[in-house]
């Protein structure tokens, strides 16, 4: 499975200066806007933690959803979601998204006897949730298994050696996305309306410096 988390940075000094009605409002919009992401996408909408979203992509043998396929559904949502944020604002400030994906085992069901929901375990939601809190507002940070499936056919820029928590030191990765489209994205109007955010444009900076280093020098 593949899982994302992201959570809404500055959320919590906006909420303090917005009306409780109007701060309802705002997080039903959002997370009904990313509910549709994961809908188009086929993606699993596990639940919401505060201002945080989490969701899975399963492979799935029956249905041929490989590893890979259902690893870039995830990551297709988790770079929707930071052009969502963009249209959505709470009250007079924009917020940024700061996501987190990884893959790995994980165990699902429903424990308890009231208040019944579905939910996953394992050590792979850890590491994900750990992607989250160590990541860069306006961009996705992948671990090394999530990009050993997605690198031939997506973007990414090496940001290098992490700290986590429980882990030790891992190698982490920013996803690069493309500009949105109205085809990319079941709830856009206007690609014009979402720009990509200032952490993007940096790392397609980063990207474009690290082909030109790699590209071949003639002789003077």
């Amino acid at each position: 499975a593949t899982i994302l988390f992201a959570d809404l940075v500055g959320f919590t000094a906006g909420a303090s200066r917005v009306d409780p009605k109007a701060l309802v409002r705002f997080l039903d919009r959002y997370f009904g806007d990313v509910d549709d992401l994961c809908r188009a996408a086929k993606v699993e909408k596990i639940k919401t933690i505060g201002d945080c979203y989490m969701c899975v992509g399963w492979a799935d043998d029956w249905t041929d959803v490989t590893p890979a396929a259902s690893a870039a559904r995830v990551l297709a949502v988790a770079d929707r979601m930071h052009d969502v944020i963009h249209r959505t604002p709470l009250g007079m400030k924009r917020l940024a998204v700061r996501a987190g994906v990884h893959t790995g085992t994980v165990v699902s069901g429903i424990i308890g006897k009231t208040k019944l929901a579905f939910d996953v375990w394992g050590d792979a939601v850890n590491v994900a949730s750990r992607m989250e809190s160590t990541g860069i507002p306006g961009a996705t940070q992948v671990t090394a298994d999530t990009y050993a499936l997605l690198r031939d056919q997506e973007q990414f820029v090496e940001r290098g050696l992490v700290d986590v928590k429980g882990r030790g030191r891992l190698q982490t990765y920013i996803s690069v996305e493309p500009p949105p489209t109205a085809a990319d994205d079941p709830i856009m109007c206007d690609p014009e309306d979402a720009p990509a955010s200032n952490a993007v444009q940096m790392f397609y900076d980063l990207l474009t410096a690290s082909e030109d280093r790699r590209a071949p020098q003639s002789d003077m």
